[in-house]
């Protein structure tokens, strides 16, 4: 009863706020697709090569060498020197079993979860980035009228597996994206290099 009696007591005004919400429904609609036009994909998600999982092993493989390297010294100096200080020997010890424990859990498992959560979306206004580890998941934005270039760098392990970073350079800031094969390289950078290229501050175009 009551809401019969509210439909032919107020039917104008019933009318005129469905048309309200309507053409509310109607904006919102517009203005997502303009954005999604303006902000349209120029690539998907992309992942990573698998080839940058055995690099990153073996790049944390040499970090841990070089750290027993630089811990040994304090060790051998007391053993041959200074013996009453054995608190150096101990402590020493201690720490590369520390961090030998956390490198041989990252070569074994963690990369695996590196691997899975690195990727890139390339869009015409932004590069996203994405990496990560068993407990976090991270993010960044680099906002494409920023970059001011866009190189690749390859170093011998990365040349011996078939892989490349790509280093874009901002004001300030260098971020890069290892683990993409040669002409995946070239081809992003490329990309990167004419998108840059609009709006005012173009950093190729004097």
């Amino acid at each position: 009863m009551l809401v019969f009696f509210i439909e032919h007591t107020f039917p104008d005004r019933l009318l005129s706020l469905s048309s309200i919400i309507i053409e509310f429904r109607v904006s919102i609609r517009r203005k997502v697709r303009m954005y999604a036009a303006m902000n349209t994909t120029v690539s998907e998600q992309q992942q990573l090569h698998p080839n940058v999982v055995p690099y990153w092993r073996i790049y944390r493989l040499f970090s841990a060498l070089k750290r027993t390297a630089l811990t040994s010294i304090p060790i051998i100096v007391c053993l041959m020197w200074l013996p009453q200080w054995k608190w150096i020997i101990y402590a020493s010890a201690a720490y590369l079993l520390l961090h030998w424990s956390k490198d041989l859990f990252y070569i074994i498992y963690g990369v695996r979860f590196s691997y899975a959560r690195r990727s890139y979306v390339l869009t015409r206004e932004e590069i996203v980035i994405r990496w990560g580890s068993i407990w976090t998941v991270n993010s960044s934005v680099i906002p494409l009228s920023r970059v001011q270039h866009v190189d690749i760098e390859q170093d011998v392990i990365q040349k011996k597996l078939g892989i490349s970073e790509v280093v874009i350079v901002t004001a300030g800031d260098a971020t890069g994206i290892v683990g993409l094969l040669e002409d995946d390289a070239n081809k992003l950078r490329r990309q990167v290099i004419e998108l840059a290229k609009i709006g005012e501050t173009d950093a190729y175009n004097p």
